[in-house]
Parts: C-alpha cells; structure tokens; sequence
C-alpha cells in the first residue's frame, strides 16, 4: 500500500512537470508567445512549473533557434529521475543502458498522450464554439498538426476527418512505441 501511494505521487508530480516542459517546448517551436504578460492562458503556471530547471540548463546550454533544446533536455531529465526513483523503490532490474531508453520511451509515450489531450480539448472546443482566447490557443496548436491531414484526407459527407485521423496516426505510433520498446528492452 504505501509502495502505490509514493508511486501514485510521484508519477502525478513528475506529469505536470515534464507535461510543463514539453508543452513550453510545443509553444515555442509554434512560434506561440508564452510570456508572463502575453494573455497566453498557460503562462500563469507554464513559467513558474519549468522556469526552476530550465534556467540552470540554459545557463549550460545557449538558448537558440526554433528548438528549445532546454526544454526537452529538461523534460528528459525529469522522466529518468522519475524512472531511477521508481526503480529503485520497486527493486526492478535494468541494466545500465535500459535505464535511458526506458526514460526516452516514457517521455515520448508522455508527449503522445499530451497530443492526445490537445485533440480531445480541441474537438470539445470546436462543439461548443465559445471563441475564447484558451480555444483560440488550442486551435493554434492543433491547427498546424491537421493541416497537412486536410490536404491528404478527403471531407467524408462534408465531415472533416482530420482529428481523426490525427487520433488514430498517434495511437499507431503509440503501439509502435510500446512494440519498440519491448525489442529493445528484450534484447539488451
């Protein structure tokens, strides 16, 4: 019992962190204006949740170009502390390179599911058709992932198809994932 409650806090913890990071690293490769005073509606917690690690990063790794490297770095570093520290109360065994690939797959698996949940999000935004800046904000991260969907898939009784075949595509790298990760782990 207490095993799966320290897990229960520290896989929660751990989420809304590396979900910080990741999403920080989103917006800025979308060129979205995440600044404190912008009136992005995740700015209020975004800086302050991935600012603690990411300044220190940067202070080793210059800040530059369309990807935020810190701020991968950083979600990286947060999900194989999470997997040493689960590891370790659970008295798995993994050798030393499964650590890292195991680390990289959680974080990969991680960024799947937040794609997921700006889908989810913005499908319940497009039926309720509110026009508030938090849907404005969703559209124009999700917008740029169903563009080149659009143009392949074809409208289906004037039903755009799009979401969900975004939806399907991640969950197909999702398994993928999970098959790749069984292969390597298997074979090391």
């Amino acid at each position: 019992m207490p095993f799966e409650i320290i897990f229960l806090i520290v896989e929660a913890s751990s989420t809304i962190l590396i979900a910080a990071c990741l999403l920080r690293f989103y917006l800025h490769l979308l060129k979205i204006n995440f600044a404190p005073n912008s009136g992005n509606p995740f700015s209020k917690f975004l800086i302050p949740l991935s600012n603690w690690l990411i300044t220190p990063i940067g202070k080793i790794i210059p800040f530059g170009g369309r990807i935020d490297v810190r701020s991968l770095l950083a979600s990286y570093l947060l999900v194989l502390v999470k997997v040493l520290f689960l590891l370790e109360i659970s008295n798995a065994k993994y050798s030393g390179i499964q650590i890292p690939v195991l680390a990289l797959f959680s974080l990969l698996e991680l960024a799947l599911s937040g794609l997921t949940g700006l889908l989810i999000v913005h499908v319940f935004f497009n039926w309720t058709q509110t026009r508030s800046p938090t849907q404005i904000l969703f559209y124009e991260m999700v917008e740029p992932l169903l563009e080149p969907i659009r143009r392949l898939s074809p409208e289906i009784s004037g039903i755009d198809v799009s979401t969900f075949v975004l939806f399907l595509l991640i969950q197909a790298i999702s398994l993928g994932l999970k098959s790749a990760q069984r292969a390597l782990l298997t074979a090391s």
